[in-house]
């Protein structure tokens, strides 16, 4: 199989090679090269693996043969000397390694080597009935059958009964020897051997020893050998068993090679299978039951008929205890590893002796002599051995485990090759149909797309004239043409598996290209003349010259009437108009969109005939219209549009000021996105130096390459003679619109409110950060890109002017010239910027009177190069002088850390207004004027931030106040009088009452009522005839609830009632005098809270102090008649304003309560006089109390 995967491998790469499409295995040598390299790569390994092989079978018969053996180790490398010079002779000694090795134990007289001599196995290296012969092993003899090596050991290694000593070093010799001899996989598998006489004879005391014995020797070869190995349990000597050489004698040789017992097929190798033998074994006796008929009518012998129809009995006696020997061999313990029974199996190597009848001798008195069946002596026949041994061990060789440590690095080493060599076979076998169906797929996938764009598109493509410019609708039709599949804005790589010859891509893009590019001639280009159509004529009314002359340059770029091309015209045109025509977060996707298809019409303009005639009225128009237009707007149409197209990055607002802190800190003024806030490139410090001032040198250049634009309205020259003032022109216009666009920015630019996510004012926070505050990077990004001079004053004060008035004036010894220390200066300076700076001024400077200074002075007159040059410049940084001011000085000092300091200020303050808010308000006013005292000397857009956040600070401190106020009132009073007061007696139903000690907690002195009102809302209340009310001289005091007030008011004359000696719990003295009762009423008991009161007519009055201790309230009038005479009341410390409310009849005099019950139609009237300043069980602030939600 090897060989055919590296066959296979080696024809792949001949004739695949060219198909990949990968140089290297197109052509033949590397090919050759490839294919030698794998083939000696093969050769290699084979000649390192019989090396190996030779290496390790010598390495074996080293260590089977030792140097100097001890005890019956000399005996062992005898007869391993021996073996090997017989397998020598046969030329199988490279093979030993491979061969599976078994062992045989079992005691002496088991049959082992019987067993052997009569399978029926081939042995071809052994001349006699084994290497040494039979009738009882001594130490042990190697048998080398033709699939595997079976050593036969002594008896006595097993039972370790004659010497023990001796015999247990023969035995961990022999361990030893297979150790070493066979590291990897010692042996494959153990045979253990055992009588079925002594199974039938042996009592269970005898058997167990046994059991153990084995079980001991199992243990040492798992111990010893560090595998785990399946053992088959041979039960040798079956023809002993009554009947069964009759039941058997007439199988013939095919018949008697099969297997009689049970092997467990178990796919878990640590199954316990020793506790389905007795199941098992009844299963082999049902099959002897189930052929006894047929025997019977086979047997003309009638002795021999009894015999057979007794051996299923015979066996069903010796099921329990061959049950029992296996449970004992193989059943686990916790201490020790069990071995693992794979099969147990009866056999016969040769009939001699007396058979065993265990029912007779079952029946017979002890001492009595056995029914004997018959006797045989001599040479029988093998039964039940060869397929046991070909047919279930010998296949089973991989059924053992191998010893992990000897072979882990052979295996990983192993598993790696293999999984090289079948990766790459399966690789190179499958990359052709990989391929074949990867490119099907994609041209079934091109070839469904295509026609779903072509339904989609059917519509658009009838089309014959275009009546609308707007792009919206053929957007995705576009975006779906250039997307598709190998198509021309498919970006995927295409895998290595569409290669190897069959690659449908490179085809099906230029398909796809094809198809996209006559898509956008047909959908986009005329869209986009018809709305230059469409807005030429709007310009022109407008009179935006310059405009105009972009706008027709563009129009007849994309008409193809343009003399030279100019693809950065057209797309800072259309960059511009889509800005307008798409706003917002859509429109910047849909922008980005045009941008893509518009990149790609232009790319592949030559591919398709244009299919849209210009309207040539609207070109004479045009031209007639900007016929008069100043060269100077012409040439800076041109660096605009050539900005656009060179990419210069625009000023944003947002990542220029901190990124997510700046939208936390900044709002617009008109809404608008603050993300849209930019300056275009072209009017930043590096738009002018890095671009615009470049510009200048090379655009009179442009100017006259572009007069095809004019038509015959051109004069040649009239622009010669304009050139010379072009400098200056150029420069008053850019400075007229770097202004313009900064403060367009800036006056749209606002502060977000710095008190509405309070109380952590992490907006006002951010603003005041030293380091990081938006405010301060805004502040440094205007000085910095508004700062121009900054380019030649940082060289030590240079003025450019200076080197130009050398250059145009006079001699290199009055130190115009490039000579002198400044001039050297200011060259290594401009050296380090390619731009039309260095270019202009270098050529000022170094060419008296040349062109450049000429251009720049106007002439050569003294002073002309510094007012041309630098005078808009300076015009520029004059502009925005206040906010360079506030970033000059070391860091901390500058004037704009005074600001951010006096907001970090405010900003301690307002967050200090939580914890002490009255410290906070007292200071806040003087933090406030120090805020705003310097106003008149910061930008204009700076200032107004400053003044809306100070009226933000004094609205927001009262809001501060309130806030603190409300807050402390949820966690405080509301959360409790929802869950404690309010529905709870006597503030709701009796069905729950409130608890004297939640009562005084709440509305008692001290209590969360009072501490609340005192703490908060004293200072702006005051008291009136009306009772509370808020003062109006306090501000603060206007925006607060006067429900809330109400209920503080209420809570106020609960207290002064309930709590009039001012204790901490409710006290109230109560008097009660009988005042009247029915005739038939001669007494009464009175219980007020479990204080019982007993009256009459005219009685004393009795006073007690509510609430006590009781929980009790109630009323009986005695006698008692056959009507109810009694009412009563328990549960709570409330009892007693229930009695009071159960009354039928309740009048107020003065600090006197009478109340009239009436019981069963009788009634009876106390008079209850309440030390107190008002009556707290009649009051009705009890009733109309609820509770405060909010204090404003």
């Amino acid at each position: 199989m090897t060989v055919l995967g590296i066959g296979a491998l080696c024809a792949a790469i001949w004739i695949g090679g060219p198909m990949t499409g990968w140089g290297p295995l197109i052509g033949i040598t590397w090919r050759l090269v490839l294919i030698g390299l794998i083939l000696g790569i093969f050769l290699t390994v084979l000649i390192l693996r019989w090396r190996r092989r030779v290496r390790a079978a010598r390495a074996i018969e080293e260590a089977m043969i030792p140097a100097e053996p001890e005890g019956d180790g000399k005996i062992l490398a005898e007869k391993m000397t021996e073996a090997l010079a017989v397998l020598k002779r046969s030329g199988g000694a490279a093979s030993l390694y491979d061969l599976p090795w078994y062992v045989i134990i079992g005691p002496p007289g088991a049959g082992k080597t019987t067993a052997l001599a009569n399978s029926g196995l081939d042995f071809p290296l052994a001349q006699t009935q084994a290497v040494s012969g039979f009738g009882g092993t001594r130490n042990m003899d190697f048998w080398f059958a033709e699939d595997a090596v079976l050593i036969d050991t002594a008896g006595r290694y097993t039972t370790q009964d004659s010497d023990k000593a001796a015999d247990k070093a023969s035995w961990d010799a022999f361990l030893d020897l297979l150790k070493r001899t066979r590291p990897n996989q010692p042996i494959n598998g153990v045979i253990l051997s055992f009588s079925v006489e002594d199974m039938m004879q042996e009592d269970a005391a005898t058997l167990q020893a046994h059991a153990e014995t084995v079980r001991a020797r199992l243990a040492e070869l798992h111990e010893q050998l560090k595998i785990d190995f399946p053992v088959y349990v041979m039960f040798t000597k079956a023809d002993l068993i009554a009947g069964f050489r009759e039941y058997f004698a007439s199988f013939s040789l095919n018949r008697r090679k099969l297997v009689w017992g049970v092997t467990f097929r178990t796919a878990d190798r640590k199954a316990i299978t020793h506790e389905a033998v007795p199941a098992e074994f009844d299963r082999l006796v049902s099959r002897l039951s189930d052929e006894i008929i047929d025997r019977l009518s086979e047997e003309p012998d009638g002795v021999a008929r009894i015999a057979i129809f007794g051996l299923p009995g015979q066996m069903t006696l010796l099921r329990d205890n061959v049950g029992a020997f296996l449970r004992r061999v193989f059943e686990p313990t916790r201490y020790k590893t069990n071995a693992i029974l794979r099969g147990f199996y009866f056999t016969s190597g040769t009939q001699e002796g007396t058979p065993i009848d265990q029912v007779l001798g079952a029946i017979n008195e002890p001492g009595a002599g056995g029914f004997a069946s018959g006797f045989m002596s001599g040479r029988g026949k093998s039964f039940f051995i060869h397929d046991l041994l070909r047919g279930v061990v010998f296949p089973e060789q991989g059924w053992v485990s191998h010893d992990r440590k000897a072979v882990r690095r052979a295996l990983v080493l192993r598993s790696v090759a293999l999984s090289v060599v079948a990766i790459m076979t399966l690789g190179a076998a499958s990359a052709v149909g990989i391929s074949f169906w990867k490119n099907t797929q994609l041209v079934r996938t091109a070839e469904a797309e295509t026609d779903a764009w072509r339904r989609a598109a059917a519509e658009e493509l009838s089309k014959d004239v275009i009546d609308d410019p707007d792009l919206t609708p053929v957007l995705p039709l576009l975006n779906d043409l250039a997307t598709m599949p190998a198509g021309y804005g498919d970006s995927e790589e295409p895998s290595l598996w569409e290669g190897f010859g069959l690659s449908q891509r490179d085809r099906l893009n230029r398909v796809a290209t094809d198809t996209y590019a006559g898509a956008l001639e047909r959908m986009m280009r005329p869209r986009l003349i018809l709305d230059l159509e469409r807005k030429i004529p709007e310009i022109i009314r407008s009179a935006e010259m310059t405009e105009i002359y972009r706008a027709l340059k563009v129009y007849l770029l994309l008409g193809k009437q343009g003399e030279t091309t100019d693809d950065d015209a057209i797309r800072a045109w259309f960059a511009q108009s889509w800005r307008a025509d798409y706003p917002g977060r859509t429109g910047l996707d849909q922008m980005d969109q045009l941008k893509r298809h518009l990149e790609a019409m232009l790319v592949l303009d030559d591919r398709r005939d244009i299919q849209v005639t210009l309207d040539q009225t609207t070109v004479d128009r045009a031209r007639a219209a900007i016929a008069q237009l100043p060269l100077d707007e012409q040439a800076y149409a041109i660096i605009r549009d050539g900005a656009v197209a060179v990419g210069l990055d625009d000023w944003n607002l947002v990542e220029a000021a901190g990124g997510n802190a700046a939208t936390q800190v900044f709002a617009t003024r008109d809404g608008s996105d603050l993300a849209d806030l930019t300056v275009p490139g072209l009017y930043t410090y590096e738009g002018f130096w890095g671009y615009f001032y470049d510009q200048l040198a090379v655009v009179g250049e442009e100017l006259r390459r572009d007069q095809w634009v004019l038509g015959d309205f051109a004069d040649p020259a009239e622009i010669e003679g304009r050139l010379a003032r072009l400098d200056r022109d150029l420069l008053d216009r850019y400075r007229g619109d770097f202004i313009a666009a900064w403060n367009r920015v800036l006056d749209n630019l606002t502060l977000n409110s710095m008190v509405a996510d309070k109380p952590r004012y992490a907006a006002l926070g951010t603003a005041a950060s030293a380091s990081a505050s938006p405010l301060l990077g805004l502040v440094n990004a205007v000085a910095s890109q508004t700062q121009l001079p900054r380019e030649y004053e940082e060289l030590q004060g240079v003025d450019p002017a200076t080197l130009l008035q050398g250059g145009a004036g006079g001699d290199e010894g009055a130190g115009g010239g490039m000579a002198g220390a400044i001039g050297k200066q200011l060259a290594s300076r401009l050296q380090s910027r390619s731009t039309g700076v260095q270019r202009i001024l270098m050529d000022a400077a170094s060419q008296q009177g040349g062109k450049v200074a000429a251009r720049a002075g106007g002439g050569g007159q003294d002073g002309g190069a510094s007012n041309s040059v630098t005078a808009p410049i300076e015009a520029i940084a004059k502009a925005f002088e206040n906010w360079q001011l506030l970033a000059e000085g070391e860091p901390g000092r500058r004037p704009v850390d005074t600001l951010l300091g006096n907001l970090g200020a405010i900003w301690e303050n307002l967050r200090m207004a939580e914890d002490n808010p009255d410290q906070a308000a007292a200071a806040l006013p003087t933090l406030l004027n120090t805020l705003t005292q310097y106003n008149s000397q910061l930008p204009q857009p700076l200032a107004q931030m400053v003044t809306r956040a100070e009226s933000d600070f004094r609205s927001g401190a009262s809001d501060a106040s309130i806030e603190v106020m409300n807050r402390a009132l949820t966690d405080r009073i509301t959360f409790m009088c929802r869950d404690t007061i309010i529905g709870a007696y006597p503030f709701g139903s009796p069905s729950r009452s409130l608890s004297i000690d939640n009562f005084a907690r709440f509305f008692g002195p001290g209590g969360e009522m009072d501490r609340y009102f005192t703490e908060y809302l004293e200072p702006y209340a005051e008291r009136s005839p009306e009772g509370l009310t808020w003062r109006a001289d306090k501000p603060i005091a206007g925006r607060l609830s006067l429900n809330t007030l109400r209920q503080f008011e209420r809570a106020e004359r609960i207290r002064r009632a309930f709590f009039a000696g001012g204790g901490t719990s409710p006290a109230v003295e109560v008097t009660v005098q009988q005042v009247d009762a029915h005739p038939t009423v001669e007494s009464a008991v009175l219980v007020i809270n479990d204080t019982r009161i007993e009256t009459t007519r005219g009685s004393m009055p009795r006073t007690l102090v509510w609430p006590g201790e009781g929980k009790s309230t109630g009323l009986r009038l005695l006698p008692p008649l056959a009507r109810d005479s009694s009412v009563g009341f328990t549960g709570s410390s409330w009892t007693f304003m229930e009695l009071l409310d159960a009354a039928s009849y309740k009048e107020q005099r003065g600090d006197v309560l009478r109340a009239t019950f009436m019981l069963g139609g009788r009634n009876i009237t106390y008079d209850f006089t309440i030390n107190a300043i008002s009556n707290p069980f009649t009051m009705p602030e009890i009733k109309d109390f609820e509770c405060p939600q909010s204090i404003d």
